[in-house]
């Protein structure tokens, strides 16, 4: 099933995937090239919005947690690049071991973990699912569907390494260990300072991360990749600003937190008058560390921020694992041009070391095209990818389903390369 654009591109737009589309020898040198410097994230997902006069990712998550969701006909692609991965990490990795999130109740968090631990095995690695949660001391056995089931066995901890006690009162001790976990509730004794590899490391957790780091070197990346494609960055890339010091229980910093609406607004409406765009203008507040859709919300007006309701406020003040949110990075908003059956959608591309391995499309029947998407009711379409997201077809317009998916492939990998200098640093 393939999501309608229900609106053209704009010239502008339309000539940038043109060019990424004709000129797609030219854009893999580059990519390689980045490679040679910068080392690709072990994994990544990017949520891309196209509005069809622009085309940006909103978000990267270097946890990603939607493995089940992706065609089953990329396998091979996708088994071949954690192979790389691994590699890359571990040349002798033989042994690795899963530490997932602490959601024993998320049947679709769980199928996520399956199919990650599938395509491990599937690479000739021998996997196990451990659990930090200090509260859980026994294996569980979790069935995902009517014919798999997932074990999560306690971890223990000697000196510097990580095992799990078998049966017969041998050990199992990984060669590296995988995180699935954003590490959002803080770093847990247990994982600091061991010997093993960790990947992706530690400091890919919300505890180091932030959200307007990520964009502040995604900005350097557009603007390298401009330079040659010769087109305006503001076409692939949401503006922001950052601010911090707020509390919105006790209304701290909210106007400071208006003004900055305001100004961002402001830049937004000079350049849709620059391409003539009718759309009403808003940007996103999210939380600048955090996941899972939490601690955001939409604003048109900078008003607006001074009257958010007590629920509101509540909602902005904390994310997952109790985080408290006192910094916010403030976006442009991308409305979200593309649905499925008159419902809004949005395009995720997964990938694996600098491979793209698939995607899927966000689909919410309850939301609008200038919405959070990533919220209770959602659903997604895991056939949204074909073959063409890795490789144009020159032949056909560039506008075209298939090489639209291509050219979601390339923004994404900008952002995967802004993450890669975010680690790096």
């Amino acid at each position: 099933m393939i999501p309608i654009l229900k609106t053209e591109l704009s010239s502008e737009l339309f000539d940038l995937e043109n060019y990424i589309i004709h000129h797609s020898c030219d854009i893999e040198h580059w990519f390689r090239t980045q490679w040679l410097d910068h080392d690709a994230p072990f994994y990544a997902s990017v949520d891309l919005r196209n509005s069809g006069f622009k085309l940006a990712p909103v978000d990267t998550n270097l946890f990603p947690g939607g493995f089940n969701n992706l065609n089953p006909d990329f396998a091979p692609l996708t088994i071949q690049a954690i192979s790389v991965a691994i590699e890359k990490v571990c040349p002798d990795a033989w042994r690795v071991l899963i530490i997932p999130e602490n959601h024993r109740r998320n049947l679709f968090y769980l199928k996520n973990i399956f199919e990650l631990t599938e395509i491990l095995k599937n690479s000739g690695l021998e996997v196990r699912i451990g659990n930090i949660d200090p509260n859980e001391n026994e294996i569980q056995k979790i069935k995902i569907d009517d014919k798999h089931e997932i074990k999560i066995e306690p971890i223990h901890r000697e000196n510097d390494s990580l095992f799990i006690k078998n049966s017969d009162s041998t050990t199992f001790r990984p060669c590296a260990v995988i995180l699935n976990n954003d590490l959002s509730g803080g770093i847990p004794e247990i994982l600091k300072n061991l010997d093993q590899n960790i990947i992706p490391p530690i400091s890919a957790g919300w505890p180091n991360r932030r959200k307007s780091t990520h964009f502040k070197y995604y900005n350097e990346v557009v603007e390298e990749f401009s330079k040659f494609t010769k087109i305006d960055s503001w076409l692939i890339n949401p503006l922001f600003e950052k601010l911090g010091n707020l509390n919105f229980l006790e209304r701290e910093g909210e106007i400071a937190l208006s003004e900055q609406v305001e100004k961002l607004l402001l830049k937004i409406k000079e350049k849709y008058s620059q391409y003539n765009i009718n759309h009403e203008p808003y940007v996103v507040i999210k939380a600048d560390a955090g996941t899972y859709g939490m601690g955001i919300m939409t604003i048109k007006n900078s008003e607006d921020v001074i009257n958010l309701n007590r629920k509101m406020r509540k909602k902005m003040s904390v994310v997952k694992e109790g985080l408290k949110v006192t910094e916010v990075i403030i976006q442009e908003g991308i409305h979200t041009e593309e649905t499925i059956k008159n419902a809004v959608a949005e395009p995720v591309v997964y990938m694996i070391d600098h491979f793209v391995v698939g995607g899927f499309y966000r689909i919410h029947t309850n939301k609008e095209k200038d919405e959070n998407l990533n919220s209770p009711g959602m659903h997604f379409v895991p056939v949204a990818f074909e073959t063409s997201c890795l490789m144009p077809d020159q032949g056909r317009p560039c506008d075209d389903k298939a090489n639209r998916f291509y050219a979601y492939g390339v923004i994404a990998r900008l952002a995967l390369l802004a993450a890669a200098k975010e680690l790096q640093n």
